[in-house]
This record gives C-alpha cells, sequence and structure tokens, in this order.
C-alpha cells in the first residue's frame, strides 16, 4: 500500500511517512517550510489568477466586491511564494544531514 490521494487514509499515511523522517532524524525544518510555502503560494496565485479570473470557474466569495478578496488571496499567495523560494535558496547546496545549520 502507498500513499495514494485515492486511498481515504492518505492524510495519516503522510503523516506516517513525516514522523518515519523525524524518527530517523532526516526531517530538514528549513527544507520543509520552504516545501510548505512554496507549494501553497504556487496553488493561490494559481488558484488566484487562473482559476479566479482567467477560466473563471469559481470566486472566493459571491455577490459581494470581489477586489479586496482577490488581492487578499493573491498577495498572501504570492507572499509565501516568496518567502519559500528565498527559504529554499537559503538552504541549496548545504548538507542534508540533521545538524549542519539547518
Amino acid at each position: 500500500m502507498g500513499c495514494s490521494t485515492r486511498s481515504a487514509g492518505w492524510p495519516s499515511c503522510w503523516l506516517f511517512l513525516f514522523a518515519d523522517l523525524q524518527r530517523r532524524r532526516s526531517a530538514i525544518p528549513v527544507r520543509l517550510w520552504a516545501g510548505v510555502l512554496t507549494g501553497w503560494g504556487g496553488f493561490q496565485l494559481y488558484d488566484g489568477v487562473i482559476q479566479h479570473k482567467v477560466l473563471g470557474l469559481h470566486q472566493i466569495r459571491y455577490a459581494v466586491p470581489l477586489v479586496p478578496y482577490d488581492l487578499a488571496w493573491n498577495i498572501a499567495g504570492g507572499a509565501a511564494l516568496v518567502i519559500g523560494l528565498l527559504l529554499l535558496r537559503r538552504v541549496q547546496g548545504r548538507s542534508t544531514r540533521p545538524g549542519r545549520g539547518d
């Protein structure tokens, strides 16, 4: 059994994989946060720009002025993406062994 999004237990599967990394002291917190922020920020921008505006698939809210919501959504996504990329750049080339400055 692998971690598949098709199975009902996939969130716990990924949690166990992360727990295993922690147990083996292989998880690097800075890289983890960099990946989370980069992924979340990239998705926010994709969703806010492509799905909301270009394709018009759905909106954040309905029957209200959308500009404040669009700005907040896209600025938050852009900030997360930039912070994540800066963190990735910071740890680029560092050793993957624990205890080396991460």
